[in-house]
């Protein structure tokens, strides 16, 4: 699939372009690039010009394109954004209380002949010999 039809329009970093076409280009040392012309609506706040722009496909993929007009053309320094609505906290809600009352503290004997209980019943579910018929 030829992601660089013209025509395709795409987002990138929260800007939307269009695709115009390509144009060969040829370096001095001889290589063949490939450039994408593509159009855009200026990220300046108030200017809604639309102008065109070339890039190469590397740099279409790393999202390294013009945002502003020749007008207002600014390197390095970053396009405003609209800011992210913030989200709405939720409320919390009160815990449930307990059907079931919690159980009151074990004895070190009781707990001790639990565990031991506890361990027989996995030693039957692996189909083993519990260690208390030992």
């Amino acid at each position: 699939m030829n992601r660089f039809i013209p025509g395709r329009v795409f987002k990138s970093r929260g800007r939307q372009y269009q695709i115009l076409g390509t144009k060969d280009h040829w370096c001095r040392d001889g290589r063949y690039v490939e450039m994408i012309r593509y159009q855009a609506v200026c990220a300046e706040p108030g200017c809604k010009r639309i102008f065109m722009a070339l890039t190469t496909k590397t740099r279409l993929r790393r999202a390294q394109l013009n945002k502003r007009c020749e007008l207002h053309r600014a390197p390095g320094v970053p396009a405003p954004i609209k800011k992210a609505k913030p989200k709405v906290a939720r409320t919390v809600r009160p815990k449930k209380r307990r059907l079931v009352p919690k159980t009151p503290p074990m004895s070190p004997e009781a707990r001790e002949r639990a565990r031991l209980v506890w361990k027989a019943s996995l030693a039957v579910q692996r189909g083993q010999r519990p260690s208390y018929l030992d």
